[in-house]
């Protein structure tokens, strides 16, 4: 087994309640709470990195198996939303599920049960979805498959 180690840097700017992170030292994003992405543009939230990080795990996996299956991808996209609640007792916010809808084109004659396949390797096998685990946080998958 091989290990490997991620990081990032967390900067306060001089802007209250925004924050800049460097993703492995060379990549930047402004972070800002929810409600506050709106009134500045050019931020994002946790929350939507969060999101983002899960689906792009699943779609990069799964491009990844379907390069080993030798199936040409024309386009791969993806959808993503996650329910999120607050327990008005206890103030806790949690993501309860997050949704990803991918829809892949593919060369006409590949098989369908072949793409739901290898799908579902990704799934299984995105190491991001695989820290829900055992979590309040229910990853539902769905792919949509069209020919070209």
């Amino acid at each position: 087994m091989s290990n490997s180690t991620f990081t990032a840097h967390l900067t306060a700017t001089d802007v209250a309640k925004i924050h800049t992170i460097t993703l492995g030292g060379y990549q930047t994003a402004a972070v800002c709470p929810p409600p506050m992405a709106k009134e500045n543009p050019g931020t994002t939230s946790p929350h939507q990195l969060f999101l983002a990080s899960v689906a792009a795990c699943v779609n990069l996996v799964f491009e990844i198996a379907l390069e080993k299956a030798r199936i040409s991808l024309i386009d791969l996209h993806s959808d993503i939303s996650g329910d999120y609640e607050t327990d008005e007792k206890s103030g806790q916010s949690r993501f309860t599920t997050i949704q990803i809808d991918t829809k892949v084109t593919v060369p006409k004659g590949v098989n369908d049960r072949k793409l739901e396949r290898l799908f579902d390797v990704a799934h299984d096998n995105c190491p991001i979805g695989n820290c829900l685990i055992g979590s309040c946080v229910k990853l539902v998958t769905n792919l949509t498959i069209a020919h070209r």
